[in-house]
């Protein structure tokens, strides 16, 4: 590339980044959402059609969650466009960046994933390995359990134990509950336990 492509490339760059950190698609005082929505999504998809793995690899820097999660899913939604070695080095960048998000913006990018009808062996293998490292799945299924049941039928995933799995499928199936977590919440009043079926 000549000289005056690698300052174009650079100024992209830039200007991509400067917006990762901080554009987050929420109305501001400028412009409101929709707008800001529009713009992210011509920067996120001019980046990856140019530069696909400098793309990748903002996920490496200090951006917003929002752009990581952008990120993240259009590098899933595009995996037949990528090469071998770059779906390895995007792999080990979702990975690092995932463990970093909060866990609701995980399960939402999950669901996002499951609307678009992603579903290619590295989605499904990256979703795998997130719900594997979880620190306290039982946490996991009493707080978002609507999040981790789409997440493993979406992936095709057996849950860890099978008390796990019948709380998240069909809570209200079981007498008892091993795990003092989900016990607790098997014993909530029948007036709270009736709204959730």
């Amino acid at each position: 590339m000549d000289s005056y492509g690698d300052l174009i490339a650079a100024d992209d760059v830039l200007l991509f980044v400067n917006a990762a950190i901080t554009s987050t698609g929420q109305r501001e005082f400028h412009g409101d959402a929709g707008e800001q929505r529009l713009s992210l999504d011509f920067l996120h998809a001019y980046m990856l059609g140019n530069y696909r793995d400098l793309y990748a690899r903002v996920l490496a820097l200090d951006i917003n969650d929002h752009n990581a999660v952008l990120i993240i899913r259009r590098l899933l939604e595009t995996t037949g466009e990528a090469t071998a070695d770059q779906r390895r080095s995007e792999g080990r960048l979702i990975a690092c960046r995932l463990a970093t998000l909060p866990t609701q913006r995980v399960y939402g990018l999950f669901d996002a994933l499951r609307r678009a009808r992603v579903n290619n062996r590295r989605s499904r293998a990256i979703m795998r390995d997130w719900l594997s490292a979880r620190p306290d799945l039982a946490f996991d299924a009493v707080k978002y359990r609507v999040g981790l049941k789409r997440a493993l039928r979406h992936a095709h995933l057996a849950p860890a134990t099978e008390e796990l799995g019948a709380f998240v499928f069909a809570p209200l199936t079981r007498k008892r509950y091993a795990a003092p977590l989900l016990e607790t919440w098997r014993r909530r009043s029948p007036s709270e336990l009736a709204a959730l079926r």
